[in-house]
């Protein structure tokens, strides 16, 4: 294996990654993960997000290798991308947040339109534990759609393709209407046609 010892020698790592070296790979790793741990979890607060954030940047490195272009030094670069990453989990949170919230908002006055369901069930409640059993990916998929977004602006902020995305969402509706049917057999209908208005408009 061959060695890289001082910071002199990233631009030959670049070059070695480009040539799908998985030992320089390897070094870069060993060499970074530290103080990229460090810097994301100063930012985040939480050790499991920090380490989730800094794979998923070395993942990309691997992934991208052929298209990146570093201007300064390769620590420069790598903590500029940690940066990013955190901001982009903060805003990933927040539009979770803000999803969730408009979904039961928007839903709410549907159900109080449509005969006034809302006095029969706490549809907060139901859609609330229903989303949060939801795998991670549907999960996102439905509270982005409820935001507003289009499968193809959902698609390319969860890196998935357009008809996972509306498989994940189509699954998301039947978990709901089974929840409703079973909770409430003789209402269910009214309020999967609310859902389905919701989640489905263009």
């Amino acid at each position: 294996m061959q060695q890289f010892d001082t910071p002199a020698a990233d631009a030959e790592l670049l070059e070695l990654l480009k040539e799908d070296d998985l030992n320089a790979f390897d070094v870069l790793f060993n060499r970074y993960w530290k103080s990229l741990f460090i810097a994301a979890q100063v930012r985040v607060g939480d050790e499991e997000t920090a380490k989730d954030i800094v794979q998923t940047l070395l993942i990309d490195v691997w992934q991208k290798r052929n298209e990146i272009q570093v201007n300064t030094s390769l620590e420069q670069f790598l903590h500029g991308a940690v940066k990013r990453k955190v901001l982009h989990h903060f805003r990933s949170e927040n539009i979770r947040q803000n999803a969730m919230e408009n979904a039961l908002e928007r839903m709410g006055n549907l159900i109080h339109s449509e005969d006034n369901l809302s006095s029969y069930f706490n549809l907060e409640k139901i859609v609330s534990e229903e989303v949060e059993e939801m795998p991670v990916n549907m999960k996102r998929a439905f509270l982005l759609r409820s935001d507003s977004y289009s499968v193809r602006e959902i698609a390319e902020n969860l890196n998935l393709a357009e008809q996972t995305v509306s498989n994940n969402i189509t699954e998301a509706l039947k978990r709901l209407k089974r929840r409703l049917k079973m909770e409430y057999p003789d209402r269910y209908l009214n309020c999967f046609i609310c859902l389905v208005i919701l989640f489905t408009k263009s």
